[in-house]
């Protein structure tokens, strides 16, 4: 039996429903923007084959390269702040009596079910510049000089975006781990308390590593994740000052829809996916390759 599945025929077999479903929806989309992106065209008509000038024009547009400052200064904050908060809430979760562990796992995943406008006009509150709460809490603790008009700064937008983006995902990563740490056999932590290992050494000797697997998927989550963010911007600050806060994905809808030049659109869009191919190969490439079994 075990030889017979073993074909290259049954392996075939066995994934062409999910290749054919893959090609259909995820690859056959692609080639009308493929297209597209090589002609001059305003949504409606197709106004003459223009090859590379669309790519050209996009590449020299200073918003261009701002939305990938943006674009990845919101992956850096997602994966070197985000990620180790979120281990360290999986492994507070994980040391909790039953009914505390309940309440941080229902408080961990209620930010990330509510919708990106009621997340993003709650965080509009907090940043509102005459009582908003951050700068309510900086008067009364005597920090005036330290309030900001938090989204409508330059130096200020984007970080401030990223705290909301950061606040809604975070309990979620942690819930990802959590489940890791579940899967891990008692036998390691119980041989472990045994020799007599402190909660650290624990957690670097046993826990992280075998956690590879699920640290690789949630890195691949929360980078691609980060790289398409938009809603939070389009609520809080429609990409500005000016460009100021504008993402890839806003700066290709606002090319495509706000201003009709849906071949610089999609030129965007193909640069973006090309951009998110390369990460996620390196990742799976680098992260994690080595075959983990316990």
């Amino acid at each position: 039996m075990n030889k017979y599945f073993s074909t290259k025929l049954s392996i075939f077999v066995f994934t062409a429903p999910a290749l054919l479903l893959f090609t259909v929806f995820c690859v056959y989309p692609l080639l009308p923007e493929i297209w597209m992106s090589l002609h001059d065209h305003d949504g409606f008509r197709n106004l003459g084959f223009v090859g590379l000038d669309n790519y050209r024009e996009v590449l020299s547009t200073p918003s261009f390269w701002t939305a990938h400052k943006n674009t990845y200064l919101i992956v850096a904050i997602s994966l070197l702040l985000g990620l180790p908060l979120s281990m360290m809430l999986s492994l507070f979760m994980d040391v909790q009596t039953p009914r505390l562990r309940r309440f941080f796992k229902t408080a961990a995943m209620f930010p990330a079910i509510l919708s990106v406008t009621v997340v993003a006009q709650i965080w509009l509150a907090f940043y509102e510049p005459n009582w908003g709460l951050f700068n309510s809490i900086l008067h009364s603790i005597g920090l005036s000089d330290w309030t900001h008009s938090w989204l409508t700064e330059k130096k200020t937008v984007m970080p401030s975006i990223g705290l909301s983006f950061l606040w809604q995902y975070i309990g979620l990563n942690a819930i990802l781990f959590y489940t890791g740490i579940k899967t891990i056999p008692k036998d390691y932590y119980e041989a472990a308390l045994l020799d007599g290992a402190s909660f650290a050494q624990v957690c670097l000797k046993i826990t992280i590593p075998l956690l590879q697997n699920v640290i690789k998927y949630v890195l691949i989550l929360s980078t691609l994740g980060s790289m398409a963010f938009y809603s939070h911007v389009r609520v809080m600050t429609a990409g500005g000052p000016g460009d100021t806060s504008r993402t890839v994905i806003y700066q290709m809808y606002y090319t495509a829809f706000d201003t009709s030049q849906f071949g610089k659109g999609t030129a965007i869009a193909v640069l973006f996916i090309i951009q998110c191919l390369v990460i996620s190969f390196i990742i799976q490439r680098f992260v994690a390759r080595g075959k983990l079994e316990f």
